[in-house]
């Protein structure tokens, strides 16, 4: 084996052994000490939808992408903390001298940090709207927001002795999280899974505690499949019956799964496919029960190809293919930065992140859709209106 066929070897080894970590929650700058390997994610191919990338786009990664020296504090979002976790750890090593902190605290949290400026960019799976803009700094200038990955939510389950897959639709789903619904041998359950043994075991459900976009995006489904039935709301908080066990974070909610037979709850795909749960297949706009895939929450988001911070639901989408609970996570930074250093350690790190040919190329392994290639245009176009505090870009073509 040559050399640098060992250095590849051994680098992708510690970016998959850092994406295992940032599922228990370890910030990308803590991974920078791990030396030890594990073994390959499955590979999925995946086709993004439709776009074309940028004329280029490769070359324009490689050139004067390296952020300067230092450390980057950020927060925000667990749907996507695995994700940033190896791609941030992959940056590092390419561009020795910038770590970045990256904290998963949940959406809200992270947002609360950004309004308040102790973080320099922040995620949540639910862009801030006007409410949480009115609390920027008027001085501080627009806030930038654009997607950084897209991922499905999965319905994941603890069930004893039941071997085949649960099917679920919107009215049941709703049902279980409203309180309506108790017992796993319901007859709105049965009747959705013939054949299946289902338990007369009590439904323990099993929701977020904390401010959580992967929250909105559950609850954002629920009131599309059921417009007049789902009256919880939607919500980054929803006011869960006293039945629901409430715990924080993805990797909470996906610890309480584990440990509780019997019990429900929704939780980001990578969090499931790691820890090797059972998830439902969900009942779409199309009629069909689909499997939360790369595949299918590629196929949900190929029928909504234009998103923005305004209008960016992308759930219970048409297509007999399509995942319905799926959605994009956004990174939020200003555009006007006032240290032109660390302004330039935001753009440079998300720009390598939301593109082919950078993290994007990590998304798959790691149980994430890469950005579509019109939304990764999109981002580019974005991020070139950052400027330092003198008016200078950031970012140059």
């Amino acid at each position: 084996m040559t050399d640098s066929t060992t250095t590849t070897t051994t680098t992708t080894k510690r970016i998959r052994r850092a994406a295992a970590l940032g599922a228990l929650g370890l910030t990308a700058a803590a991974l920078l000490s791990a030396c030890s390997s594990s073994s390959a994610p499955a590979t999925t191919t995946t086709t993004v939808p439709g776009g074309v990338l940028s004329t280029g786009n490769a070359a324009y990664l490689a050139a004067d992408l390296k952020a300067p020296a230092g450390t980057l504090n950020a927060s925000g979002s667990t749907f996507v903390q695995p994700f940033f976790t190896s791609a941030f750890y992959a940056y590092t090593g390419k561009n020795q001298g910038l770590q970045v902190n990256y904290q998963g605290v949940g959406s809200g949290s992270g947002i609360t940090a950004f309004e308040a400026g102790t973080v320099a960019f922040a995620a949540s799976d639910v862009p801030m709207g006007t409410s949480d803009l009115a609390k920027v700094p008027a001085a501080s200038g627009p806030v930038v927001q654009i997607p950084d990955i897209l991922g499905g939510v999965a319905v994941a389950y603890n069930l004893p002795g039941v071997t085949q897959r649960v099917k679920l639709d919107g009215p049941t789903l709703a049902g279980i999280f409203d309180g309506s619904i108790t017992m796993w041998n319901a007859s709105q359950i049965t009747a959705l899974n013939p054949g299946v043994s289902l338990p007369a075991q009590t439904i323990v459900p099993q929701v977020r505690a904390d401010s959580s976009g992967t929250t909105y995006i559950f609850t954002d489904y629920l009131k599309a499949a059921n417009p007049t039935a789902w009256t919880l709301g939607t919500s980054k908080t929803v006011a869960w019956p006293a039945a629901a066990v409430q715990s924080p974070k993805n990797s909470g909610v996906a610890a309480s799964i584990q440990s509780t037979p019997y019990s429900i709850g929704y939780i980001e795909l990578s969090y499931a496919i790691k820890n090797k749960f059972s998830y439902a297949s969900v009942k779409n706009a199309a009629g069909s029960f689909v499997v939360p895939s790369l595949s299918t929450v590629a196929a949900d988001a190929n029928q909504k190809t234009t998103v923005s911070a305004t209008d960016f639901s992308i759930v219970n989408q048409a297509g007999a293919t399509s995942y319905p609970i799926s959605g994009y996570s956004w990174a939020i930074f200003l555009q006007k930065q006032a240290d032109a250093t660390i302004g330039a350690q935001v753009v440079k790190v998300l720009d390598w992140t939301t593109h082919t040919g950078g993290g994007q190329d990590l998304a798959a392994g790691l149980g994430y859709v890469a950005l579509p290639p019109a939304v990764q245009n999109q981002n580019r176009t974005q991020m070139l209106t950052v400027t330092g505090p003198t008016g200078q870009t950031l970012l140059t073509k």
